[in-house]
């Protein structure tokens, strides 16, 4: 996976993706198929049918696979995918059916959906094991068994609300979400439209704040709120919490992964990335596109810049510019980082040059010392 990062470690689309495990239903799609949907230029036997999408080195020739990159080619050839799907300025490996296409990264993405088994979803209506306050407003909405729906609660139509979900009194969620599981959404927060939940996931919990008086830790009532815009999605056992006063935001489009945790008022505007076991302090903002690796961590009150990219692992402690890569503990900008890691890896070879050139110093300085005596029993 390492060969597909950029140079601050940040993963490219095609190493999140290769992960992706065998996936399949009865439905099957020729190449010739799949070419008119993507778009592509077929080479090869287009009534070659597929039925599952994995990755090259899993493919076998009922599957679909893909080349992300044209560094990449050689692995395509030794692959028994039935259908691979190429960059432009790749060149088919012989007797291989390929299908050409500007963006094989985004293309599988479409091939999945068509290939992929439905996932569960909740039956329309309200489950029988439910409980539902007289005064929600769910009409559209699917509720799953042992979900909790507060007073006041506004649901959108073709939400669905999974077995065991709580929704607090007086919260808002938009139109066609989806909250597995056990997901809790405390009161007063409110979710837009299109929104996924993972399972275990926590809205709106209390922010984690506490004055300290008379050798005893006073709890500071957290009376805000939690927005969530939408297109958003968030990973399982993840915990964004809400405002001390006013709100604690995440914006349109952002994707957030398992076990990250999100403090009090924090702002994320649009279209970010945050991989698992990032951990952002409260009252911390991020502008739009920011990309945070996994592990990082973030100071509370810091301001990271529109674009910035955050290496794994690395401490953010104070703002980082826009469009800034920046890695380390604490992080600094990549190219200092990179040297400063060059650096390092010299010092055992430095230290031997020291300790040689600290015993030629003694030595010259004895030398010294005994031609000053000389002279001076001469004199």
């Amino acid at each position: 996976m390492s060969a597909l990062r950029d140079e601050g470690g940040v993963p490219c689309l095609a190493a999140l993706m290769i992960g992706l495990v065998y996936m399949e239903r009865e439905t099957s799609f020729t190449a010739s198929e799949l070419a008119d949907r993507l778009g592509g230029l077929l080479q090869g036997d287009g009534s070659h049918s597929v039925c599952s999408v994995a990755t090259l080195e899993h493919a076998d020739s009922d599957t679909v696979s893909w080349v992300g990159r044209p560094d990449l080619i050689s692995r395509a050839a030794e692959s028994g995918a039935g259908v691979i799907l190429l960059p432009k300025g790749c060149l088919p490996p012989p007797g291989r059916t390929t299908i050409t296409v500007d963006d094989p990264d985004f293309a599988i993405c479409e091939i999945q959906r068509l290939v992929a088994p439905p996932c569960t979803k909740v039956r329309s209506g309200v489950h029988p094991t439910a409980t539902v306050a007289a005064d929600a407003r769910i009409e559209g909405a699917c509720v799953g068994a042992h979900v909790y729906v507060g007073a006041g609660v506004e649901v959108g139509q073709g939400t669905q609300l999974h077995s065991g979900v709580y929704v607090g009194d007086h919260s808002q969620i938009g139109r066609d979400c989806v909250l597995w599981p056990n997901v809790v959404v405390r009161e007063r927060v409110k979710l837009g439209n299109r929104v996924v939940i993972h399972p275990n996931s926590t809205i709106g919990a209390d922010g984690f704040g506490y004055l300290q008086r008379d050798g005893a830790h006073h709890k500071i009532p957290q009376t805000g709120t939690v927005v969530i815009e939408d297109d958003v999605e968030i990973g399982a056992n993840t915990a964004v919490d809400r405002a001390r006063t006013g709100v604690t935001r995440i914006g349109r489009g952002t994707k957030i992964d398992n076990l990250v945790q999100v403090g009090h008022n924090v702002d994320i505007d649009e279209h970010c990335i945050i991989v698992a076991g990032c951990v952002i302090g409260g009252s911390t903002s991020l502008g739009h596109h920011v990309f945070l690796s996994g592990q990082v961590g973030v100071t509370d009150h810091v301001h990271i810049g529109d674009g910035a990219q955050v290496s794994g692992k690395s401490s953010v402690m104070s703002d980082v510019p826009n469009g800034h890569v920046i890695r380390g503990i604490p992080a600094i900008d990549l190219r200092r980082f990179l040297r400063q890691e060059a650096a390092v890896r010299k010092l055992p070879n430095w230290f031997d040059r020291l300790r040689e050139l600290t015993k030629r110093v003694a030595r010259l300085e004895s030398q010294n010392r005994k031609g000053a005596d000389d002279q001076t029993t001469l004199t």
